[in-house]
């Protein structure tokens, strides 16, 4: 029964640990979505891209021609006039529909003729030209702001516009006489734009979050053969370890009765033999149980399987630890143990002892002749914490991330001749994770390593 919030997390976290596959999935999830929001941003850029140049250059091209024509024309009708300053004649008039405003301006400086839509915007317009570059003859897009109320114009007309500008030089007789402005309002195609991206994107995120929804859903769908193998595969392993464990009692029983026979052990090879043979019943009973709790361990539910209680802890580690000291004392391996007088956790007895157990049993089996292990219990008001030190050969660097992983040993060589299987730590792991606790490693090559155990209290 879930009696608080607490054990409701902590019940949530485990059955969550259950589902080995979960992480992968979502991995999974993350690619297929992190690829077609790739190719989904490419897109909207790529169609807001096309649409910008090819709508821009569309009007640039425009404006670049009637600039040309109208410099053309008045070209043409200077060179009719005797005298080259008939701007100020009110016949001139070259504005078309299309245009927002014409100016010919002379190389002073100096206004020489021109319209506009109102007579009241021409400041604003010969002020935002005044900031051009006058050598500058490709089209410019300028903003040319507006008070926000002018009488006598049109409401929408008293904003900022934007405003497409062609420069065309006016050349008579190869002197240059003035600059010809043309400009074009160009503002609703922006207006225009920036609707278009509002919808791309707008779409860009509903197809997104339904190729997340699709992403979800074919990960799971891929990961069921595997799922599927697995499962047959950890409970061939269950199977195996179960049955292997009968005969291999009765086998070693077999040998414990022959070393008791006298007549056996007068034989010097007979003795030798059954004493090898006894040690690797050992070491083979020690891998069919490992193997066994690991699949029990990879089982949907075997995190809810633990018989947890509230209990000191303290008197469990004192018995590991001796037990421990008899092998540390073949290496000659000084032993340290730190505990309060009481040390309440709730957990599982017999999974934390064996979690002890592998902790120290791996510092002793990693820790040279001469060495130190220390074994420290704390309590604090939140949490639970065992710390297994050693002054041992430590981890490298590249093997950090993988001495949780099933059968992988760092130093290959003095683990089989110890007799190990590269299984103990991530039993340790399991036991961990069963708990709703974590398990971290700090180690220096050559300086020793610690594994902290933190258990919720």
């Amino acid at each position: 029964m879930i009696n608080n919030w607490n054990e409701w997390r902590q019940w949530l976290r485990r059955l969550g640990n259950a589902d080995l596959f979960r992480r992968t999935h979502w991995r999974l999830t993350a690619l297929y979505s992190g690829i077609f929001t790739l190719f989904l941003a490419l897109f909207v850029v790529i169609a807001a891209a096309l649409f910008y140049w090819i709508t821009t250059s569309e009007q640039e091209q425009r404006i670049t021609r009637l600039a040309e024509q109208e410099a053309n024309t008045i070209e043409q009708f200077l060179l009719k006039q005797s005298n080259f300053d008939l701007f100020d004649d009110q016949s001139l008039v070259l504005f078309s529909e299309d245009q927002l405003f014409f100016y010919v301006i002379s190389p002073t400086g100096r206004l020489l003729a021109g319209d506009e839509v109102h007579r009241r915007l021409r400041p604003y317009f010969l002020s935002a030209l005044s900031h051009l570059d006058t050598n500058e003859q490709t089209p410019v897009y300028l903003t040319v702001s507006l008070p926000k109320h002018m009488p006598g114009l049109a409401r929408d007309a008293a904003r900022d516009w934007r405003v497409l500008t062609a420069a065309h030089p006016l050349v008579i007789r190869g002197d240059v006489v003035g600059m010809l402005y043309i400009g074009m309002d160009v503002t609703s195609f922006f207006g225009v734009f920036h609707w278009l991206l509002i919808v791309l994107i707008g779409l860009a995120i509903l197809f997104l979050a339904v190729g997340v929804a699709l992403s979800f859903f074919m990960s799971k769908r891929a990961l069921v053969p595997i799922e599927e193998a697995y499962e047959r595969q950890r409970q061939f392993v269950a199977d195996a370890s179960h049955e292997l464990r009968t005969p291999l009692s009765v086998v070693f029983s077999s040998v414990e009765a022959l070393t008791l026979e006298e007549d056996v052990m007068k034989n010097e090879l007979a003795h030798r033999l059954l004493d090898r043979l006894r040690e690797e019943l050992k070491r083979i009973t020690k891998l069919m149980n490992d193997l066994l709790t690991l699949a029990r361990a990879d089982a949907k539910h075997a995190a809810l399987e633990l018989a947890k209680q509230t209990f000191d802890f303290r008197p469990h580690a004192e018995r590991t630890f001796q037990l421990i000291s008899e092998l540390a004392a073949k290496k000659q391996i000084t032993m340290n143990f730190h505990a309060p007088e009481q040390a309440m956790v709730t957990a599982d007895p017999d999974k934390l002892t064996q979690l002890l157990y592998i902790l120290l049993d791996n510092a002793i089996k990693y820790t040279p002749e001469g060495g130190n292990v220390t074994l420290s219990i704390r309590t604090e008001p939140k949490q639970f914490v065992l710390s297994v030190k050693d002054t041992g050969i430590g981890i490298p660097p590249e093997d950090m991330g993988r001495i949780f992983d099933r059968f992988y040993r760092v130093d290959k060589a003095r683990s089989r001749q110890q007799g190990g299987h590269g299984l103990g730590l991530s039993i340790a792991k399991w036991i961990v994770d069963a708990h709703g606790g974590t398990i971290h490693v700090q180690s220096q090559l050559g300086q020793g390593t610690e594994f902290l155990v933190l258990l919720p209290a």
